[in-house]
Order: C-alpha cells, then sequence, then structure tokens
C-alpha cells in the first residue's frame, strides 16, 4: 500500500493537475535559469541607470528604475520560494501569515508595474511634447513624482488592507503555489470588477493607446517640422517605451483579454 501511495504521489508531482502541460520539474529548471539571468541583468541595469549621474537625473528613466527595483524585490522574495515550491511541490514555509505576506508582495509588484507603465505610457507625451509643464521644481514634483509615489503607495496600502481579509474562512492548501491563498474581498463582483478595469483594462489601454499615439505624433511632428535634431533627442526616449511596453502587451495582454472576454459571458470552449 506504501509503495502503491508514493506511486501516486510522485506521479501527481510530476504531471500538475492545473492545466499547464509542462511537468513541476521542468518549470522549476525554467523559473531557476531565467530568474538568474534576470537578476543578473537587473542589477545591471539598475547599476547603469543610477550610478550614471545623466541617467538618473534623466525623468524619462525614473520609471524604468522603480519597475527594476519592484522587479528585483520580487525575484530575490516571491521567486526562491516558487522555485523551492516547484522542486518538492510544497510550499517552504506553512504558515498562513507568510503565505498571505508573499501572496501580498506578488500582487502589489505585479499591478504595480503595469500602472507604472501605462503611466509611462501618458508621461512620455509631457516630456517630449510639453516639456514646459515640468520646467520648474515645483511642476516636476507634482507632475512627475508625485504621481510615481502615488501609484506605488496605492498598491501597498490597498493590497495591505484586502489581503489578510479571511472573514470567510478561506482555506489554504501548502500543496499549491502561494498557498492557492486569495482574500475574500474578491467575493464581492463589484470590488473585483473595480480591480479589473483599473488595474487590467485601464493599464492596458493606457500603454496601448499611449504608446500609438506617442509614435504617432512624433512621426508626424518630424515631417511637419524636419526637427531631425529633435527626432534624435527622443528616439532612445520612445524606443526604451516600446521596448518595454511590447513586454507587458506579451504578459499582460492575454490575461486581460481573457477577463474581458469572461465578463461578456464568451463561453471559453
Amino acid at each position: 500500500m506504501s509503495t502503491s501511495n508514493t506511486s501516486l504521489d510522485i506521479i501527481a508531482r510530476a504531471v500538475p493537475s492545473d492545466g499547464i502541460a509542462i511537468p513541476l520539474i521542468g518549470r522549476f529548471w525554467l523559473f531557476l535559469i531565467s530568474n538568474v539571468l534576470s537578476l543578473a541583468c537587473g542589477f545591471f541595469l539598475l547599476f547603469h541607470l543610477v550610478c550614471d549621474a545623466t541617467l538618473r537625473h534623466g525623468l524619462h528613466n525614473h520609471v524604468i528604475i522603480a519597475v527594476l527595483c519592484l522587479c528585483l524585490f520580487h525575484e530575490l522574495t516571491v521567486m526562491p520560494w516558487e522555485i523551492h515550491f516547484l522542486r518538492v511541490g510544497v510550499v517552504p514555509i506553512k504558515s498562513q501569515t507568510v503565505c498571505m505576506i508573499f501572496k501580498f508582495i506578488d500582487t502589489v509588484v505585479y499591478t504595480s508595474m503595469a500602472k507604472l507603465v501605462g503611466w509611462a505610457s501618458v508621461e512620455r507625451h509631457i516630456l517630449i511634447f510639453h516639456n514646459k509643464w515640468i520646467a520648474t521644481k515645483m511642476q516636476r514634483i507634482l507632475i512627475h513624482y508625485i504621481p510615481l509615489i502615488l501609484i506605488i503607495m496605492y498598491g501597498i496600502i490597498l493590497y495591505g488592507v484586502t489581503t489578510p481579509m479571511n472573514d470567510c474562512g478561506r482555506s489554504f492548501n501548502y500543496n499549491s503555489k502561494l498557498c492557492a491563498y486569495y482574500s475574500c474581498v474578491y467575493d464581492s463582483a463589484g470590488y473585483s470588477l473595480y480591480e479589473f478595469m483599473s488595474g487590467g483594462v485601464l493599464s492596458s489601454i493606457c500603454i496601448g493607446f499611449g504608446s500609438a499615439f506617442l509614435v504617432i505624433r512624433i512621426v508626424a511632428q518630424k515631417r511637419r517640422l524636419q526637427q531631425q535634431v529633435h527626432w534624435r533627442r527622443y528616439r532612445k526616449m520612445t524606443i526604451q517605451l516600446l521596448s518595454v511596453t511590447s513586454i507587458f502587451f506579451i504578459i499582460y495582454l492575454p490575461p486581460v483579454l481573457l477577463g474581458i472576454s469572461q465578463k461578456l459571458g464568451v463561453p471559453s470552449s
């Protein structure tokens, strides 16, 4: 009987029931290798942006620095937890409080990065076409620094309050990713819709339309004014934004489109 149970346990861990064809051990190596490479790349970029005074003082780099800091924090906290789970099939610490903490970090980083890139897509228009709005120190504080702080603080405060809400007695499964925990606040259809619209849909709209209109405006102005110098000046800023937004569309857009289809009642099969 014990041999049979052991065999079943091995099969269960090798072939997960979450609908993903890649077995846990395969995901373990993918996550481990990619996380190590991502950490090296992230620290290199952050060091380059922070230690170079010109890059550090460039307003267009501040969102990138914030996103890099969030990514590195996530990779140093949540990712080792997930990699350990993929290796052994059990979370490293069987504690409801710890599960909530890691769920909080994962949610804050995931949602804040999307909002930051969405804001960057809008802010690029100000930096390129309306730089008089940020000519003074007070204007830069109001238009540039405060939005960055508010976006990050919004996620910390919101999920710091909602993540521990477990008055409905949500169970914790230590054999699932992040203990399969989510706050009872998501039982509210109104709150779920609010978060989906304010986080997923609004961020995607800002990223998509903001980036597209930025390219259109730059090309139109270049043809109208023939300002080669200005184009060279803003080309790196535009390429930087498009590089980041393209990655976010690959990662964020499919879940958002799936969520929209579910809200509209489109059948999954």
